[in-house]
């Protein structure tokens, strides 16, 4: 008798929470991104050599949602979704001679060559990083009217890493102070994945067919693997990230809605061992890494979707 009146006790008592509904979907739309984290500045941080900037991504998902009641449930997807952004070296002239960061860039004599010949000149350029994840969003939901409020967290895993850009480096000279190439500008389109490329003169996508002017042996990389100025082919991003999700929809009608999500990174994406370092100011002959930088997703979403 006990026994059946606890049972009771506990289906009048829970009842509410369990699940009056279970829908499926899908929602997709364009994503605006960006890294957040620690700049590279001057030594005495007087000047930002380093700033970030958005790119726009797309995302796809299934859908699913536990409605406990009208107003109240929970919600899943199976999202692939791209995060990433731009990051720009140029000095403001408004803190200095607006001629470029003091940077630095490899020269390899040949496969063999493992360490390569330091150069320094002053760098224009940006590189834009597209970061692929598989998404697994898990936010609770209330309704009000047409509108459905969101909030919760996702884990992501890394699929895939690309990076394209290009690089402009100026007044270059070897370490020993000696003008390279006449004084002319040298330039470096950059492409590859972080997973996929390597490193020093292996990281050398393709290469001019005419000599440095100055010299009659030396030919430049005209496009460079993300890692070619790097000694080290392990990949910059790590593969799990973690992130807080609030966001809002709108249902047009019982299926249809449009929607606006924001995604806040609590995860370090870079490792610090292989962040490397793209300003040199100390004409230090040697690569430095920004070990103690900590760089963070920020997304911000916006979706049409269906739920059946």
């Amino acid at each position: 008798m006990r026994k059946l009146i606890l049972a009771a006790f506990l289906l009048s008592t829970f009842s509410p929470l369990i699940a009056q509904e279970f829908s499926g979907g899908f929602r997709a739309g364009l994503n605006f991104n960006s890294l957040d984290g620690d700049q590279e500045m001057s030594a005495d941080e007087s000047i930002t050599f380093e700033d970030f900037t958005k790119t726009t991504g797309f995302h796809i998902a299934a859908t699913f949602a536990l409605g406990f009641t009208d107003l109240f449930g929970i919600k899943a997807n199976l999202m692939y979704n791209q995060k990433g952004g731009q990051s720009n070296y140029r000095q403001n002239p408004d803190q200095g001679n607006g001629i470029g960061i003091p940077s630095y860039f490899y020269l390899y004599a040949g496969e063999d060559d493992t360490q390569g010949t330091v150069n320094f000149g002053r760098l224009n350029g940006e590189i834009d990083v597209v970061n692929s994840y598989i998404d697994i969003p898990i936010t609770a939901y209330y309704r009000i009217g047409p509108f459905e409020i969101e909030g919760g967290a996702s884990m992501g895993f890394l699929v895939n890493s690309r990076a394209s850009g290009g690089l402009t480096f100026s007044n270059n000279q070897t370490g020993s102070g000696t003008v390279i190439g006449r004084g002319e500008d040298i330039s470096f389109n950059v492409e590859g994945s972080y997973f996929s490329d390597e490193s020093g003169f292996a990281g050398i996508q393709t290469r001019s067919e005419t000599p440095l002017p100055g010299t009659s042996n030396v030919f430049l990389p005209e496009v460079i693997s993300t890692l070619y100025n790097s000694n080290s082919d392990e990949a910059l991003f790590r593969r799990l990230d973690f992130a807080l999700i609030g966001g809002v929809g709108f249902f047009l009608n019982n299926g249809l809605f449009l929607g606006a999500r924001y995604q806040y990174g609590l995860s370090d994406v870079t490792k610090g061992e292989n962040d490397l370092r793209v300003t040199n100011e100390t004409r230090v002959e040697g690569r430095e890494f920004n070990t103690n930088d900590k760089d963070y997703s920020r997304s911000f979403q916006a979706s049409v979707g269906f739920r059946f």
